[in-house]
């Protein structure tokens, strides 16, 4: 049995550019089933994708204005899931659940838990997402996984010099790593010395051939939205310089057993032109879907239904980062449980 899900939080459904006038965007969040939409004034809205007369998805349907109308019997349901029209007779009670949506820096936030919590002030907001500053590019994965693996994944990035060779080298296994808790934060900055990196990677940051220090730095909020920050700076009495670059991994649970994986990666525009940033976003889109995601998946087939904390994992040094998180989400989540 797998850690139950922490309602009472935001989380991403999808991206701003997603969600067009005039169409439906459906997508399963924590076991449920919405249907997305803009209103005849552009602002998102989300209900629940299941008319309630014979339960058929209104992501079947159309948008008419702000309301949207199922395909099966017609009735009409507005942005609050309040049927505005009944072909059929009178209105009554009929009604769907409708869930808060913000729309925050190209992403789409949806509340899952009590409409009475909600406090749009909580919506995270991150660094280096402008585009006029910056140069940001954004993709997405399904995951066939616990969303839990795969914040453990980059909460831990001693794997980088095993899985990813166009991002890893000998030198990470040498990295100073600590791991700190600030409130409900974890902080894990893994600092690389005397680095040559990989020629692509050299490329991007404009390195050459030189070795540079890396730092790696990720932080991870809770439910699982992580930001790693990447540092390089001279490492030898050459001139000082420095580059960078920002990424983010925001998981969104789609069942126990499958996440919805939006990734974000930016880059100062005074430290890279718009070629460099696309082949930069290319790589990442490589080494998430054909490196990152195959070995998560199969780790999760591999624990199949059991939980993961009862098959006793061995713990390595490696995993304090992941096993903070953990421990800190399962104690919101008993939190949340047992509030009135």
């Amino acid at each position: 049995m797998q850690t139950p899900f922490l309602r009472n939080s935001w989380y991403v459904a999808g991206y701003s550019s997603e969600l067009i006038e005039g169409r439906l965007l459906s997508r399963t969040l924590l076991n449920e089933r919405l249907v997305m939409f803009r209103t005849s004034e552009g602002e998102p809205a989300a209900i629940q994708d299941r008319c309630p007369h014979r339960f058929a998805p209104l992501s079947m349907g159309s948008v008419e204005g702000d309301r949207v109308r199922c395909v099966y019997h017609g009735l009409a349901f507005n942005r609050v899931g309040k049927c505005v029209d009944n072909p059929h007779g009178p209105i009554g009670a009929l009604a769907i659940r409708s869930f808060p949506i913000l729309e925050r820096q190209g992403l789409l936030w949806v509340w899952m838990g009590d409409v009475e919590c909600a406090n749009s002030e909580q919506v995270p907001r991150f660094d280096q997402l402008d585009p006029s500053t910056d140069h940001v590019r954004h993709g997405y994965i399904h995951g066939n996984a616990h969303y839990e693996l795969m914040s453990d994944n980059i909460l831990d990035l001693s794997h980088i010099e095993f899985l990813h060779p166009m991002l890893g080298t000998p030198a990470v296994r040498a990295a100073k790593v600590t791991v700190e808790q600030r409130g409900d934060r974890i902080v894990v900055r893994r600092k690389i010395e005397n680095e040559t990196l990989p020629p692509n990677l050299a490329a991007t940051y404009r390195t050459a051939a030189r070795p540079v220090n890396r730092t790696l730095e990720v932080t991870w909020t809770a439910p699982a939205n992580l930001i790693l920050k990447v540092a390089i700076e001279t490492e030898d009495a050459g001139p000082k310089w420095s580059s960078g670059s920002q990424s983010l991994h925001l998981f969104t649970p789609e069942t126990e057993g499958s996440t919805h994986y939006f990734y974000v990666s930016s880059i100062a525009r005074d430290k890279a032109d718009s070629d460099t940033a696309d082949r930069f976003a290319t790589a990442l889109a490589h080494v998430f879907a054909h490196e990152d995601k195959p070995i998560i998946d199969a780790q999760a087939a591999n624990i199949g239904d059991a939980d993961f904390e009862a098959l006793k994992p061995a713990l390595m040094a490696i995993d304090k980062g992941p096993a903070l998180a953990r421990r800190r989400l399962k104690q919101l989540i008993a939190e949340e449980k047992a509030a009135p």
